[in-house]
């Protein structure tokens, strides 16, 4: 590694915990990095976002390392991090793993972004009618976007002109049946809900970048907030899940979910294991399920829901925060700190977050001329020539639990007591995984139990993938954990269709704006 760099940076690597003991893991992939035709500038900057993401993930363990040297009499700073670096491996191989694994997938997601980017560089020019001349060289990129798994993560991609696209594990032929499923809703109901340009691979892809952008004007709010309705209306019809906070944009009038892996999903079998839904008393064939509203009386969280709850912009959390880092005076300490539960994903007007309770009548209007459209569409949205086939043997993300339950296991596991051995961390994480299964229906449940110890081992947010059309998960093909298909849950859900059920959402619909 260039010595020079590490000085050049020293400043910006002040604020990351325990900078000097994380450092060394990183050195391979500043190397790496050498050889690909990127700038300085850019190096330094991913450089420093997989530091920062390596000292959130080895804080705790070795500030309770440092706590432990102070109390045995030692007083100087390099001393406690000639003698870490020297044990770490041994005395508490499980956070050496991780974070040598975070380095590795970490190389491999920016190797991957610039190989795909060169391939693809001349259908990417066509779609996103790029001047080529001008931008066949990736200037930023901002690799915090979404969920890491295997190396690769959602990232955003800024080229010499400004350009911005997304970059996304996973194919994107979900999104292209989506997009035709928005254009026929808005030939139907006369509207310009926002669909995406995209460029699909087999593994991977690159998006249209939506950005955050306000209103122009207060009346811009009650077409907003119709099209928000229609959308509630067609993720019901889909049985989209996990539209949470983060996955919707709020640009300039129109609400745009961004995330499409989870836009359709099967249905849970009736066993005697619950899902997440029903633990939470989410009402089945309901627009609670996706999480783009809540209701008081179901566990969803307010804090995750997709088009947020007013009056529900920050919280106040009590957490402990480290305090004089890099120093020997360093430590954990309880403070008060700020959370915000506002991204992106409500609209805003002269720098004013505007919710959906003054607009209700609009939100409720878009969703009912919605849920008409597809209740009197019902046999044609049954026929061979519905858009609704467009979903047919498409490659999609299963949710088992939402992600953020996961981030919260993997959060307690930072501990130095869990970092010290393989059996102990894979223990505790078994009996964190595990309460959610019962013990009767355990051993049919195993093989997802199994794929959920194994991701996390590795420090990923797990996921399941499937094929629309499947009722098994996984390649587990003998148990069928699906009682309907994504398919056959869309048909399910047309149906449900009736004024009694579009009744009952609006009153869902109204209750989450009350709240």
């Amino acid at each position: 590694m260039n010595n020079q760099t590490t000085y050049l940076l020293r400043d910006e690597f002040e604020t990351i915990p325990f900078v000097d003991i994380i450092l060394p893991y990183t050195y391979n992939f500043l190397e790496k990095l050498e050889v690909i035709n990127i700038s300085g500038e850019l190096i330094n900057k991913l450089h420093l976002t997989l530091l920062q993401q390596l000292g959130v993930i080895a804080e705790v363990t070795l500030q309770e390392e440092l706590d432990s040297y102070k109390n045995n009499k030692g007083e100087n700073y390099q001393e406690f991090v000639e003698i870490t670096i020297s044990l770490l491996e041994v005395k508490y191989p499980v956070l050496d793993k991780i974070l040598k694994t975070k380095c590795d997938y970490y190389l491999i997601q920016v190797q991957k972004i610039f190989l795909n980017f060169d391939k693809d560089f001349p259908v990417i020019s066509r779609t996103f009618s790029i001047t080529a001349a001008k931008n066949k060289q990736i200037k930023d990129i901002d690799t915090s976007l979404g969920d890491g798994h295997n190396g690769e993560g959602t990232s955003l991609i800024t080229l010499l002109d400004g350009t911005k696209l997304i970059y996304k594990p996973g194919n994107l032929h979900i999104t292209n049946s989506y997009n035709k499923f928005i254009d026929w809703v808005n030939q139907n109901l006369n509207t310009d809900l926002r669909t995406f340009k995209c460029v699909s691979c087999e593994n991977y892809g690159w998006l249209e970048f939506v950005t955050y952008e306000p209103v122009n004007s207060p009346e811009e709010f009650q077409e907003y907030y119709y099209k928000a309705g229609i959308l509630l209306a067609i993720s019901f019809l889909l049985g989209s899940k996990d539209c949470h906070y983060e996955n919707i944009i709020a640009s300039g009038k129109n609400p745009i979910l961004i995330d499409h892996e989870t836009i359709i999903q099967p249905l849970f079998a009736n066993q005697s294991i619950l899902s997440w839904d029903e633990k939470n008393k989410v009402p089945l064939l309901s627009v609670l399920e996706s999480m783009l509203i809540a209701n008081q009386d179901t566990g969803v969280p307010s804090e995750c829901v997709g088009f947020g709850i007013r009056g529900s912009i920050e919280a106040m959390d009590i957490e402990r925060k480290l305090l004089k880092p890099n120093t020997i005076d360093s430590n954990r300490d309880v403070r008060i700190v700020f959370r915000k539960l506002v991204k992106e994903n409500v609209p805003f007007y002269n720098d004013t977050l505007v919710f959906a309770n003054s607009y209700e009548n609009y939100f409720i209007e878009g969703f009912s001329v919605t849920y008409n459209l597809f209740m009197n569409s019902r046999e044609f949205l049954m026929s061979a020539q519905s858009p609704i086939m467009l979903f047919h043997n498409q490659k999609i993300r299963y949710v088992w639990r939402p992600t953020f339950i996961y981030f919260r296991i993997l959060k307690h596991m930072r501990s130095a007591a869990f970092m010290s051995g393989f059996e102990v961390y894979s223990s505790k994480l078994h009996e964190l995984l595990s309460k959610a299964y019962q013990k009767e229906s355990f051993k049919n449940f195993k093989f997802i139990l199994d794929s959920e110890m194994d991701q996390m081992l590795n420090g990923d947010i797990p996921f399941f993938s499937l094929n629309s059309q499947d009722h098994h998960l996984e390649d587990d093909k003998s148990f069928n954990i699906f009682k309907y298909s994504c398919i056959e849950n869309i048909k399910c859900r047309i149906d449900s269709l009736s004024t009694h059920h579009k009744n009952e959402q609006i009153e869902y619909i109204k209750k989450w704006i009350k709240i």
